[in-house]
């Protein structure tokens, strides 16, 4: 867990006032996020995160004055290490495409729980993202074909079967898979890849 001497510092912007309010009250709430503002528009957005340097932003892709999408371009343009985040309530692909496209790290639905918007803003902070990075540089390639094959819910023989290798070969592989993403078991190692944008569910 992130120390709490050094939170997150997010900004929220959203034109839903009742949604963006709640929202900041619930960040607020846990000790690894700091909300140091809210952004009722894209406007605001870049004014407000040009003058207090968060290091995530969630932003809402339909916003008036400036979209989200724009906000994203500009922002991740003139603040190097920003993440952004961006909020919708439905996924218009395209749109979060176009925000993708932009800069943006990721896309978060709005009607997610609070523990996974809370879990995404630490796995883009860049903190998180400078040791995910290290962890990608970690794992040789057959240990990274293994580990997508656990994520793929396949056991140690099938998948020694597939990738014709030994039971014990694909064993010694997940110790060190294990070792190097800090898990304990499979469903471990898997939860920890998934953040990093090794595997895919």
């Amino acid at each position: 867990m992130r120390a709490m001497d050094n939170p997150v510092k997010v900004l929220v912007a959203d034109d839903q006032t009742l949604f963006r309010t709640g929202l900041a009250r619930m960040l607020s709430s846990d000790p690894r996020v700091e909300v140091v503002g809210q952004a009722r528009n894209g406007e605001e957005a870049i004014e407000q995160a040009l003058a207090r340097n968060p290091n995530v932003v969630l932003m809402d892709l339909q916003m008036p004055k400036v979209t989200g999408v724009e906000a994203t371009r500009r922002l991740v343009q003139e603040i190097p290490g920003l993440r952004v985040l961006v909020l919708s309530a439905y996924a218009d692909k395209a749109m979060v495409g176009e925000a993708l496209a932009s800069g943006a790290e990721g896309f978060v639905d709005k009607d997610v729980n609070f523990e996974d918007i809370i879990d995404r803003i630490l796995s883009v902070a860049p903190a998180s993202a400078m040791r995910l990075k290290r962890m990608r540089a970690k794992l040789s390639l057959r240990e990274l074909h293994v580990l997508n094959q656990v994520a793929d819910g396949l056991s140690n023989k099938q998948i020694a079967r597939r990738l014709g290798i030994s039971e014990k070969t694909v064993r010694n592989h997940l110790s060190r898979v294990f070792n190097k993403l800090g898990a304990t078991n499979r469903t471990e190692a898997v939860v920890h890849a998934m953040r990093a944008g090794l595997v895919t569910a």
